[in-house]
């Protein structure tokens, strides 16, 4: 017994000792048994909310260093974000390459993995701790008092390393709200380039926007659905009018509402996405004439 004791007390002090090395980026890849882990339905970020069951806590508490995580079948940013007690927009700001479409993760992707949220920062030549505070709207003590950026005074910084700006959040752009303009019983659900047109093929327009700005109701009705769509629409959203029309929004990140909810025009009722057969953050958007009839919706809207 008293052998067991101390071969405990060896193995405890091994992985202390090992958790408490500290540095910029430990290249530690998660792994998991997936006879352990709960199925994942990569439902929306709003829908999420309501779910009584999630994947098994891989973080193992709080971690004190960068890791890396290789994405497995199944997974998403969401349910990644909600293994490692993070929001989705950390997962975002440390992958350069989730940033602008984070719908489009991939097995066999490599994740790098914050210990707080913020942002994940490569500096550039020229950038100071108070630009970057700046930039990221946090205080400059934020970034140098995070004991793994390892910055002492004069805090010099050096192009091309990354540094974690604790709470930090990079400037976004919001595209601005559409307005309904008068004799016009349709309204721009967002505004931003047209990426492509109705067509025989395409009977529906395609909207180019940043990825999660908000999204529109073009006219007053109710939602008849909401939810994620197999054909290719992604999460897709619908509203019902009073006329018999409806309109369609897909390829959503998230929703601001409810099956079975009233809305008003302009009232916001989702954010933009790449969910679905979608190469890019658009909107994928029809109005139709009962559940068949496809109309062009610039044939409705109001001049640009």
């Amino acid at each position: 017994m008293r052998k067991l004791s101390i071969a405990l007390l060896l193995a405890s002090a091994l992985a202390v000792l090992m958790w408490s090395q500290t540095g910029r980026a430990h290249d530690v890849t998660w792994e998991f048994d997936e006879s352990t882990a709960e199925e994942d339905s990569a439902l929306n970020p709003v829908v999420m909310e309501e779910e009584t069951h999630f994947l098994h806590d891989w973080s193992m508490g709080k971690r004190d260093e960068v890791i890396t995580y290789t994405v497995r079948s199944g997974d998403t940013v969401w349910s990644v974000a909600r293994m490692f007690h993070l929001d989705v927009d950390t997962i975002r700001w440390s992958n350069p390459e989730l940033a602008r479409n984070p719908d489009r993760v991939y097995v066999g992707q490599v994740l790098t993995i914050l210990p707080v949220e913020g942002v994940y920062h490569t500096i550039r030549p020229g950038e100071t701790v108070e630009s970057l505070a700046r930039r990221y709207g946090v205080k400059p003590e934020d970034i140098t008092g995070y004991r793994l950026n390892h910055l002492t005074y004069p805090y010099t910084l050096k192009p091309g390393e990354r540094i974690i700006i604790p709470g930090g959040e990079p400037p976004r752009y919001v595209p601005p709200k559409p307005h309904p303009v008068p004799g016009y019983k349709f309204a721009w659900p967002a505004i931003g380039p047209i990426t492509q047109g109705f067509s025989s093929h395409h009977r529906a327009i395609d909207i180019g926007l940043p990825y999660g700005s908000p999204i529109y109701a073009s006219r007053a009705g109710r939602v008849i659905y909401i939810g994620l769509d197999h054909s290719g629409y992604g999460y897709l959203l619908i509203l019902s009018h009073a006329d018999g029309t409806r309109t369609y929004y897909a390829h959503l990140s998230g929703y601001w509402v409810h099956k079975g909810d009233r809305v008003r025009q302009g009232q916001i009722v989702g954010t933009s996405g790449s969910t679905g057969n979608s190469s890019g953050p658009h909107l994928h958007f029809e109005i139709r004439r009962g559940h068949y009839i496809h109309l062009n919706p610039l044939d409705y809207l109001p001049p640009r």
